[in-house]
């Protein structure tokens, strides 16, 4: 089992990935990016859609949402948190890899450095693949990562975080593969013991390859931001964003 299939991952670590002030921002992020895309209305596939950070405010404004995420612990979560806002979405567990539905989204979303995670480049390359043939023609892709310029101009060996329940993750990463990977080792533990450990590798990539690996896949055209609103990318941007059209 792949990493970021184990539900205890998504479940001990929940508190750290998609707090309640992470979950807040995103409705004001798709506004930003809505106009970024141009849209107003329409078939929107969240990709890897956790929670239901993006799929439910997408929903509430008045798009045909479908969330596909592979963990069911987040899908159930995303189920809870949509029926107390009272919007239909339609939920999918299945593996980024293998969904896929010929010209049926205007729009897809895949955010929180949700893309990358497979050992083989090929297997990165399909989900491309699969967004581009979902896509209608002239639809568009958003795609938010951690840049490589970026994480190369803040990066820490060690790093930690701590909730105001006492829970500690300590977080330590290695470079590999010449800038191509990184490797990372968590630890998370309380007042009294070790609650979990995990360790995992994904890819990262500059600006200039995931363009590249978009046209690939068969979009006619790429383009690079820094933040929601549509700021230029470089090296301080918190984000790497990119606008992807179908061809």
């Amino acid at each position: 089992m792949e990493w970021f299939e184990k539900s205890d991952f998504w479940e001990l670590t929940y508190p750290f990935m998609f707090p309640e002030t992470r979950i807040e921002k995103a409705e004001e992020d798709a506004l930003s990016l809505l106009k970024l895309a141009g849209f107003e209305k329409g078939d929107v596939l969240d990709l890897c859609c956790g929670p239901g950070r993006f799929a439910i405010p997408l929903a509430r404004m008045g798009f045909n949402v479908t969330g596909v995420d592979i963990t069911g612990f987040l899908l159930d979560i995303a189920k809870y948190r949509a029926s107390l806002e009272n919007v239909e979405i339609e939920w999918i567990k299945e593996d980024m890899r293998r969904f896929r539905r010929s010209g049926s989204y205007d729009l897809i979303f895949n955010m929180f450095t949700s893309f990358g995670y497979f050992k083989d480049h090929s297997d990165n390359m399909q989900v491309l693949e699969n967004v581009n043939e979902s896509l209608r023609q002239g639809g568009k892709f958003v795609m938010e990562t951690m840049g490589k310029e970026t994480l190369a101009s803040i990066f820490h060996q060690v790093t930690d975080e701590e909730t105001d329940e006492g829970l500690l993750l300590i977080q330590r990463h290695r470079i590999e593969d010449g800038w191509n990977r990184i490797e990372n080792d968590w630890l998370l533990i309380d007042d009294e013991s070790v609650l979990g450990r995990w360790k995992f590798s994904h890819w990262i990539y500059s600006a200039a390859e995931i363009r590249n690996m978009l046209l690939d896949a068969g979009f006619s055209n790429v383009e690079v931001y820094g933040d929601p609103e549509g700021a230029p990318y470089n090296s301080e941007s918190g984000r790497l964003i990119t606008l992807s059209t179908s061809g």
